[in-house]
């Protein structure tokens, strides 16, 4: 997974958690305290951040998808996370395809990859991403990518290449619209649905 960019402004989710981590540690260091293990400003600092550390981790990894954070607008990122069948159409030589694409996603972190299916001759797996939201239950997604072609299996004109795809994501529908470019100079279509989050 890679980072991406986001219209999202994580400022104040940061800052809750900052406060929630300096609460939590005061809690800790009152429990130490009591305890008697030892001085309490040994476990001041580090228990500081280590409580930062685990609520930034929960947060990147789990809490960012919560409904609630998303209603209070805590979090923008979009939840894209999931599975999307559908077809690619090569406008190069006016060819469809079925493909397949997986998205992987925290809060900060992302993979997209790109399958063409029956038969299995190329994967795109994305290098940088960017997403934004466009407004009424949609998202935009913007990635570059590296393809690689299966030899023995891919049209023997089809060589790895690199290349930008941009995709609307409808929230409401699950319905991932949108088209690619290559290097190569080739572009087409897609048209997808989650099939699977």
């Amino acid at each position: 997974m890679h980072l991406y960019t986001s219209d999202d402004e994580r400022a104040p989710a940061l800052a809750m958690i900052a406060v929630a981590a300096v609460v939590l540690a005061v809690m800790v260091n009152a429990v130490v305290d009591r305890l008697g293990v030892g001085p309490p400003w040994l476990f001041s600092a580090p228990a500081v951040a280590a409580c930062f550390g685990l609520l930034y981790r929960a947060m990147d990894t789990v809490a960012w998808r919560w409904p609630l954070l998303h209603r209070l607008g805590v979090v923008r990122v979009p939840v894209l996370q999931g599975m999307y069948d559908g077809e690619l159409v090569s406008l190069h030589e006016q060819t469809t395809l079925r493909v397949r694409v997986c998205i992987d996603q925290t809060w900060t972190r992302i993979a997209i990859r790109l399958d063409v299916l029956a038969p299995t001759s190329s994967t795109s797996r994305s290098a940088t991403a960017g997403v934004f939201t466009d407004g009424h239950s949609r998202s935009r997604l913007t990635y570059t990518y590296r393809n690689q072609v299966r030899p023995g299996v891919a049209d023997p004109a089809m060589k790895d290449h690199d290349g930008t795809t941009d995709v609307v994501i409808d929230a409401r529908s699950g319905e991932l619209t949108g088209r690619y470019f290559t290097q190569r100079g080739t572009q087409g279509t897609l048209a997808l649905r989650r099939v699977q989050v």
